[in-house]
């Protein structure tokens, strides 16, 4: 089972129009991970808004199917688990009613709902007196866990992750990455995640999406797009993250034309020149790898102003 945006467009106001997402192609499949990474401002954000039926495309379609098959699949489920926890919880309410509350709307007796309740609760390694508390009285870890609970208690195919791990520390952030892993081992859900964080790809990933300025740039498997990254975008923002190991010579990041305030100096491409001398849209570079530049062999030619 497979969750398929195709071609999906974004277009925001009237007057001036913002192009938010350009024709953007995704697949996201049962039991992996599709993380989409950028910087603030790509379109991560909105795709995830339009896989979780938040935000209406343009253009373009949302579809489910069966994995290798044209036909459409019968209705299925996408939940979304927030960038602030804390804040998508309502204030009123105690945490367990904000997780039954996708139970209510399918319909779930309550004595049923309970007992689904108290096993998420538990699987994400929380004690279920927690139920009672409001989410105030919460820290931000275990209201991310409530919020994973929430998301995986009406048995989703697909969650999306929006930044899940943004607000937390370190530790905390390693224990919710584990944690996740081992839900989607056990479950079979598949997750859509919206990251800046290089360290969650290299832990969660199955495929990585790169968005830049409303285009996917490259995309491919995570082994593939991490240790061999092909277009110039790509190299900057992974050579962007320091190493962690201080015996290992960190060499900085890929240098790109940028304008004062920091933005990439081009409009739809980070590759200096017309699209008709280096090729649009999506070309193959290794086995289920593509990069939006036929340059990307050559990250000295496609870096240089």
């Amino acid at each position: 089972m497979e969750l398929v945006l195709a071609d999906i467009e974004v277009v925001y106001g009237k007057r001036r129009r913002n192009h938010a997402v350009r024709g953007v192609t995704l697949r996201v499949r049962r039991g992996e991970t599709l993380a989409v990474v950028g910087e603030s401002g790509s379109g991560k954000t909105t795709i995830a808004k339009v896989a979780a039926g938040l935000q209406r495309a343009t253009s373009g379609t949302v579809t489910w199917r069966v994995a290798g098959d044209d036909g459409a699949a019968g209705p299925q489920r996408v939940h979304m688990v927030f960038q602030h926890p804390v804040q998508s919880l309502d204030p009123s309410w105690r945490i367990r009613r904000s997780v039954k509350e996708p139970l209510r709307h399918l319909g779930v007796a309550d004595d049923e709902a309970d007992r689904l309740v108290r096993r998420l609760i538990t699987d994400v390694g929380l004690d279920p007196e927690i139920l009672d508390r409001y989410p105030r009285e919460v820290s931000g870890g275990q209201a991310q866990r409530v919020a994973v609970a929430r998301a995986l208690v009406a048995d989703p195919q697909i969650v999306v992750l929006d930044e899940p791990t943004a607000s937390l520390d370190q530790t905390v952030r390693g224990r919710i990455l584990a944690l996740l892993a081992d839900l989607q081992q056990r479950t079979g859900v598949g997750y859509l995640m919206i990251t800046h964080d290089i360290s969650s790809v290299r832990r969660l990933a199955t495929r990585i999406a790169v968005m830049y300025r409303g285009l996917i740039v490259e995309n491919g498997p995570a082994a593939a797009v991490l240790d061999d990254p092909r277009h110039p975008y790509t190299q900057a923002l992974i050579s962007a993250v320091p190493v962690a190991d201080p015996r290992v010579a960190w060499d900085g990041v890929v240098a790109l034309p940028r304008h004062p305030d920091g933005t990439l100096a081009v409009t739809s491409c980070p590759v200096p020149g017309p699209c008709h001398e280096h090729g649009p849209g999506l070309h193959e570079v290794g086995p289920d790898h593509v990069a939006g530049c036929t340059k990307a062999d050559d990250p000295q030619k496609a870096a240089t102003p």
